[in-house]
């Protein structure tokens, strides 16, 4: 609209409205239809379609893929909570006319911007800001960033993000995969929350419900933990194998997409800031857009990035190096270092900054916030 499309020219839909529930595509035409008879839009501009939700709306790609073909002059944007609508199946089934965008909770930077902070140039940072960015990030790191915390102030953070997690477990895995036991789903749920950070066998997690008088089997856990990648609650990350069997086949550590959803729902990590900084690490780079996988063979190294079939960096996340972990954070490092033929690595902290030579090899210790804002 600043830009001069009428407003007539504008349709958005929410297709979880309970009014229009079990629609399917032809009914998409419906639709259009009458937002022409009521908006009666110009047509010396194009028509704008922001469609919220649309995965719930049966064979829609059918009905996208015919309106991209035969109506130049109408523009769709379309929105769900599904990861889905992100993959290579419906890149194919549009035929490739598809622009995917992935929005997760703020970064730092976004944090920053919507706490009123500028930031130019993060190596550049002194004095006061410097103390600023401290706090900020000391809150960023613990309560996370969903916009809507900024937007209901009056509200305790923990009630606003237990609803978001029930709202992602019923709307987004329950009715969309039609779960009939939901409390054998809540409590896998809650598992994997405590499990953060942590290594997850899909066998361990079956027989820990079972003898906890849950029936449940190692193939339906596999399922849900699908299910909650799907709906954007946890993330898988593998061990790196050059075979992909063994890759499949290996133990998996688990992510949740928010620290602060992570903290009003288990309450447990609160205090344990080296999990909470690994976490929102792991979400900083999938953010990015890096092709991220965990390492281990006498040491572990918690994430190496692929790029283009190479491996090209790898890093550690502690909340301090100290004379307890100092040992084990750097021979992992350097473990991955020499398998993948790395020059230099990079030990991410909560304020330490420093840099090392070992073995001819360059360490760089940095903190965690300046890395976020670069």
């Amino acid at each position: 609209m600043e830009e001069g499309v009428p407003k007539e020219n504008i349709l958005y839909v929410n297709f979880e409205d309970e009014k229009l529930i079990n629609l399917e595509a032809k009914d998409l035409s419906d639709i259009l239809e009458i937002f022409y008879e009521l908006a009666s839009p110009k047509e010396t501009s194009p028509i704008y379609l922001f469609l919220d939700e649309i995965q719930v709306v049966k064979d829609w790609d059918v009905w996208d893929r015919r309106m991209n073909e035969n109506e130049k002059n109408i523009k769709i944007v379309l929105t769900g909570s599904s990861a889905k609508l992100l993959s290579q199946e419906l890149s194919t089934k549009l035929r490739g006319r598809v622009i995917p965008y992935e929005v997760l909770p703020l970064s730092f930077k976004e944090y920053l911007v919507w706490n009123k902070v500028e930031i130019e140039k993060p190596y550049a940072i002194y004095g006061k800001k410097t103390s600023l960015i401290k706090k900020l990030f000391s809150k960023y790191l613990k309560n996370g960033a969903y916009p809507v915390l900024f937007m209901e102030p009056n509200i305790p953070e923990d009630i606003i993000l237990q609803q978001y997690f029930e709202v992602m477990i019923l709307r987004d895995v329950v009715e969309r995969h039609k779960i009939e036991n939901i409390k054998n789903l809540k409590t896998l749920a809650h598992f994997l929350f405590e499990s953060t950070t942590k290594d997850i066998s899909y066998t361990k997690l079956a027989n820990k419900m079972v003898s906890l008088g849950y029936k449940i089997s190692k193939s339906t856990v596999i399922d849900y933990i699908s299910y909650f990648e799907d709906a954007y609650l946890f993330f898988q990350n593998v061990k790196y194998e050059y075979s992909l069997t063994k890759q499949l086949g290996s133990i998996k550590k688990i992510y949740c997409i928010d620290n602060g959803m992570l903290n009003a729902v288990s309450f447990k990590f609160s205090e344990d800031k080296g999990k909470l900084l690994e976490n929102l690490i792991f979400i900083e780079l999938k953010r990015r857009g890096k092709e991220t996988y965990y390492y281990r063979k006498n040491f572990e190294c918690d994430f190496i990035i692929k790029q283009k079939n190479e491996v090209i960096s790898a890093f550690q996340v502690t909340w301090e190096l100290n004379e307890g972990n100092k040992e084990r954070e750097i021979s992992g490092l350097l473990e991955a270092m020499e398998k993948f033929k790395l020059k230099e690595g990079l030990i991410l902290t909560c304020d330490t900054e420093d840099e090392k030579t070992i073995n001819g090899k360059k360490i760089i210790i940095a903190p965690a916030w300046r890395w976020l804002l670069e």
